[in-house]
């Protein structure tokens, strides 16, 4: 198999082929436009010169009388001294007799070419190409006129040898050249610092290895149970996986290729994905209502050099954790129940053991009947009036446990409860009233005198809880901070459960209040419809 070219390889060539096609381009352009303007500029130049020469007063006066004094020649050797590109002046009289030339021999000799017939018969200025002594030349010719008569007296001759315009031309060439491959040596080593910072940026991985590592963490992301959101600086989402949208209940409203790129709040309102990217504060185990889901979410920023860059959400649906959790203590709770009935169970034999022995018999039976009857009400008031299978087994559960500390819970023959205010699940109530009681046995004495006294009614438009206790009550300096997360009173307790119990009754727009008098009386009311 081919063994494939590598990355760095590429772009390396691919930059030197781009710079050296666009050098090639540049170059085939430039050569013939700079070659056309040597040589232009040197047409222009010499004749230039030539007229100049020919209007010159001190070459018309010379001429006009045959230059006995030969003042032509020298005048002419100093002009060319002061000229670029002019290898010849030579002036000529009506009888093509040279009186200035660059070799003094040729001097008074007749003029050599053939193409002097137009400056000669016609007075005409121009440029044309011939063979002289000097060589094959470009050469400009100007008619000489007298001063008083205008008539021609004779012609000026400039040239250049071609020899030296295609030197010109090749110098220029080899200049260009030379540019060229100092421009194409510069896009070489451009090209391999372009190819070795990308390389670097990449981590040294092949497009291959890219693509392999995109796919498998593409892959991971969407196996992995929680859901997940990452969004740029701007709020813009880069990332979310499939379990985000099953959670939210997105997965058949909207495309995850589609959403990518945009703002997280269209998508998702009130992710405070937007608060944490202000604050660049980490938000641990948060509970939060999202499309009538109550998710469980850890949020955080992405940090790069101080500066907060982006932020990602992981979350679960809160149900599925409380489904699981129930699953997991389940055998546990269990457990705890049969060994609080066993025990109050054993009780209670020993006290119908104990009359009995006495012989007691009457008392024994009114015991019995006692009991029955107490059940019998606790009993029917969970099954006929609470509708709700998770609440009865929560107040059975407690009831027994009271029982066992020697405490009194009382539920209140008239509760009611037939359905959950709406939106609400059946575990945000167990955890209200589940804490308050909780906090309410923790407080009484286990002396046979404690008592807690419970009542939940539900009127098709209000929720009302009441939960009151004979118990030390709450001192004053604590008031304040009871429903703060962390805080709390007990060794060894964190502090979440009023902190959870105010979230859930704010969630849904109710009120929690308490008074302290002789214990604690706590009132809650929630509304049926949500607002």
């Amino acid at each position: 198999m081919k063994k494939a070219m590598k990355l760095q390889t590429k772009i390396t060539l691919l930059v030197i082929t781009v710079v050296f096609v666009s050098i090639s381009i540049i170059i085939s352009f430039i050569v013939p436009w700079m070659t056309g303007n040597i040589e232009s500029k040197a047409r222009t130049n010499i004749m230039n010169v030539a007229e100049m020469v020919a209007h010159s007063k001190e070459i018309v006066d010379a001429l006009e009388v045959k230059d006995p004094e030969r003042k032509i020649g020298p005048y002419v050797n100093i002009q060319l001294k002061n000229l670029e590109q002019i290898e010849y002046i030579i002036v000529v009289d009506n009888n093509d007799i040279r009186y200035s030339h660059p070799n003094p021999e040729m001097i008074g000799k007749k003029f050599v070419g053939g193409d002097e017939k137009r400056v000669v018969q016609k007075g005409e200025t121009y440029i044309s190409e011939a063979t002289g002594t000097l060589g094959k030349s470009l050469r400009a010719f100007a008619p000489i006129y007298d001063s008083e008569n205008k008539k021609e007296i004779g012609f000026v001759s400039v040239g250049t040898l071609t020899h030296s315009i295609e030197t010109a031309k090749h110098k220029a060439i080899l200049y260009i050249i030379l540019i060229g491959l100092g421009g194409l040596m510069v896009g070489i080593i451009g090209a391999f610092l372009l190819a070795t910072n990308i390389k670097n940026t990449l981590l040294g991985l092949e497009p291959e290895e890219i693509t392999r590592l995109y796919n498998e963490k593409m892959g991971i992301l969407d196996a992995i149970y929680e859901g997940l959101v990452a969004v740029d600086a701007k709020g813009k989402i880069n990332l979310i996986n499939d379990s985000a949208l099953n959670i939210l209940h997105l997965k058949n409203k909207i495309n995850k290729d589609q959403v990518v790129g945009q703002n997280v709040e269209d998508v998702i309102p009130n992710t405070r994905m937007m608060n944490i990217l202000e604050t660049g504060k980490c938000e641990f185990e948060e509970e939060q209502r999202l499309n009538d889901t109550i998710i469980m979410t850890n949020r955080i920023p992405i940090i790069d050099r101080g500066k907060v860059v982006g932020a990602i959400a992981s979350f679960r649906d809160k149900t599925e954790v409380t489904r699981m959790a129930e699953e997991l203590t389940g055998v546990k709770k269990m457990a705890w129940s049969l060994r609080a009935q066993n025990h109050e169970f054993m009780n209670k034999l020993h006290t119908i053991a104990g009359l009995i022995q006495l012989e007691e018999y009457n008392e024994a039976l009114e015991f019995i009947s006692d009991i029955a009857k107490v059940r019998s009400n606790i009993s029917n008031i969970l099954t006929k009036n609470i509708k709700d299978a998770s609440l009865s087994a929560l107040l059975l559960s407690k009831y027994n446990k009271a029982e066992e500390c020697r405490v009194k819970l009382q539920i209140d023959e008239n509760s009611k409860l037939t359905k959950m205010p709406e939106g609400m699940a059946p575990d945000e109530i167990i955890s209200v009233i589940g804490n308050l009681i909780e906090n309410s046995l923790d407080e009484v004495k286990n002396d046979g005198t404690g008592v807690i006294y419970v009542k939940i009614v539900e009127n098709g438009h209000l929720l009302s809880i009441k939960i009151k206790d004979n118990g030390g009550g709450i001192p004053v300096e604590y008031r304040e901070k009871i429903y703060e997360q962390g805080f709390s009173t007990k060794e060894g307790q964190r502090g979440h459960g009023m902190y959870i119990v105010k979230k859930i009754i704010d969630e849904y727009n109710g009120t929690i209040n308490f008074d302290v008098d002789e214990g604690v009386s706590w009132d809650i009311i929630i509304p049926m419809a949500r607002t």
